[in-house]
């Protein structure tokens, strides 16, 4: 009935009301059977007995619920939950039972088991039989699709279990309901109860929608232990559960309306979800320290609750020792997790880390002093801030490429290079249309300037500003950098072309063409890998967009925030007073005996 591979499950057996064999009872009750005279209720005694105990050693390995019902044993592997939604009246029997929903129960015909289960479908309740025969061949076991007509799949039951001539068919006669048992006050009562809801407690999420196999918001409450009369202002919590993703070596599955997952590294199913201790303890620590429902004091509890265990595993030994050495606070988890707590998309801003990891080093130390944290709204601020610094070297860089679009051809054709600049015209012409443009008038005495219009044999973007003599290549300013830091490279020898550069008092709508390191910025701040360091010190490199870990350093640029001498007034939105000193480096404080932490405040 169960698939392999799934965890073994953790029950509540204390069921309010109804008749129950919990495991290695040697007892039960037998309910509503008429009285039978001597051999015959002997007979029919020790048959209901035998189908107790082979249904016993069935309950041992799968676990559920025995219950002796009329006629035979019940063997409940799902009570299932009450339905909640529009048209209730469809999961109602006579108007006084209710269908429940993820309902799994086995019952035993002689030596046959019989299968029924229940599901929320599009329409109503869909009900599914699955008939197994003790038998050998295949071809004797029949499942019956999922249908939505109760009526119409028990008959094609009936249909089937009819050519049984030589067995006593009586047993059906009570109809599809009390059958399985749907409509015994056992099951009911447990309904009520919830008593699947008490087993999510202990570790099972359950999913009653069979068709998505994505529990609810109520489904994830009832797993935390979410008290909805006494939590509601933490609703947040089980809200923040549901959405975040997976370790990415995890996969989530659902079997029998219950949610199971799959550690890829160690290929083990567990019924605990990954991220089930830390919601556990956040809503703890909620209960304790009553945080209002409003973002601000939402996002600093969430940051005193995620560095509060950190400092409380390694430094509760040194909390008052004055040179504690601050645990690793600027972690790739804590990174991902303080985005989540800003709201802040990463993978789209990636350059928004290095606010993150700031702010990452500045609660550190309030957590380990003991000092509320606060200024939420002005790291909100200071990331809007550089999204904006970002924003102003995107639109230099669009200017660059532009004005090199317009020189690098002639005004007059526009199809040649431009290779002569006229002052007197103040446009860049080719060779033959200035010898044209320029024959008779008073054209003939306007000056000419020689340009070199190569462009980089890097990038292809920007006039080149240099010829490498070894390489035997154009250089843009930023390439040439690049490529020359290292190595023998660092010896070769440039000749700056200086026709164009030394002009640039005369060729002011020129100069961007030449490159302000807008592009080489814009670049480096939408790179997606970025250097972290490890509990030994050790650099490792990790790719935000792709989850990526590697040791070596990648070829690709790696993400440094934005110089404070780079881009003049651009940088001042970072540089100055409201950027990189209005939360200053608290390591980089221990030179500078005349600041107290306050003034950062």
């Amino acid at each position: 009935v169960r698939g392999p591979g799934t965890p073994g499950q953790v029950h509540d057996e204390s069921l309010g009301g109804g008749t129950t064999l919990g495991g290695g009872a040697s007892s039960f009750v037998t309910t509503g059977v008429e009285e039978a005279p001597g051999a015959e209720r002997f007979m029919q005694d020790a048959h209901r007995v035998q189908q107790a105990e082979d249904l016993q050693d069935f309950k041992r390995r799968q676990e559920g619920h025995l219950i002796m019902a009329d006629g035979g044993p019940l063997l409940v592997m799902a009570f299932g939950q009450l339905y909640s939604g529009q048209n209730p009246s469809k999961y109602r029997i006579e108007g006084k039972y209710d269908i429940p929903v993820g309902y799994k129960v086995i019952i035993k015909w002689d030596n046959d088991e019989i299968v029924f289960m229940t599901r929320k479908g599009n329409q109503g309740p869909e009900f599914q039989i699955i008939y197994c025969p003790k038998s050998p061949v295949p071809e004797d076991f029949t499942i019956f699709e999922w249908n939505g007509n109760m009526t119409e799949i028990w008959d094609q039951f009936l249909t089937v279990i009819e050519s049984k001539e030589d067995r006593d068919l009586r047993f059906f006669n009570q109809g599809p309901w009390r059958v399985f048992g749907v409509t015994r006050d056992e099951v009911q009562i447990a309904l009520k109860n919830k008593a699947d809801a008490r087993t999510d407690i202990h570790g099972i999420l359950y999913c009653a929608d069979t068709v998505t196999q994505q529990p609810t918001l109520e489904e994830y409450m009832v797993y935390l232990g979410f008290d909805e009369n006494t939590d509601e202002n933490f609703v947040w919590i089980p809200e923040e559960f549901m959405q975040e993703p997976l370790p990415g070596h995890f996969f989530q599955y659902a079997q029998d309306g219950r949610v199971y997952w799959l550690n890829a590294q160690t290929n083990e199913t567990v019924w605990k979800h990954p991220l089930y201790e830390k919601y556990k303890r956040m809503l703890h620590l909620a209960r304790v320290q009553k945080p209002l429902p409003h973002w601000k004091s939402v996002a600093a509890f969430r940051i005193e609750a995620m560095l509060g265990s950190i400092f409380k595993t390694n430094l509760e030994d040194d909390l008052e020792v004055e040179d504690a050495q601050l645990p690793l606070v600027e972690t790739v988890e804590n990174v991902l997790e303080i985005a989540r707590v800003f709201l802040v998309d990463i993978h789209e801003k990636p350059f928004l880390v290095h606010v993150l990891k700031r702010a990452l080093r500045h609660y550190g130390h309030a957590v380990k002093e003991k000092r509320k944290v606060k200024d939420v709204d002005d790291f909100r601020n200071l990331m809007s801030r550089y999204s904006s610094l970002v924003s102003q070297f995107q639109h230099a860089r669009d200017a660059e490429t532009k004005r090199v679009a317009t020189l690098k051809k002639c005004v007059q054709c526009d199809e040649l290079d431009a290779v002569l600049f006229c002052d007197g015209c103040r446009d860049f012409f080719c060779q033959s249309c200035f010898d044209r443009l320029h024959a008779r008038g008073r054209r003939q005495n306007h000056k000419r300037t020689l340009v070199e219009m190569g462009m980089c044999s890097e990038c292809d973007d920007f006039v080149a500003m240099f010829h490498c003599v070894q390489c035997a290549d154009l250089y843009c300013r930023d390439c040439f950098q690049t490529w020359h830091a290292k190595g023998g490279r660092r010896n070769h020898i440039p000749i700056i072309l200086r026709s164009f550069n030394s002009q640039t008092d005369k060729l002011a709508e020129a100069t961007p063409a030449m490159g302000t390191g807008s592009a080489r910025i814009v670049k480096q701040a939408y790179s997606p890998w970025f250097c972290f360091t490890d509990e030994n010190q050790i650099k490792l490199y990790y790719n935000i967009k792709t989850s990526e870990c590697r040791r070596d350093k990648p070829l690709d640029v790696i993400n440094e925030p934005i110089e404070e001498n780079k881009g003049g007034g651009l940088s001042a939105a970072w540089a100055g007073t409201w950027g990189a000193n209005m939360y200053p480096d608290p390591e980089e404080q221990k030179t500078l005996p005349h600041f107290s932490p306050e003034t950062a405040l």
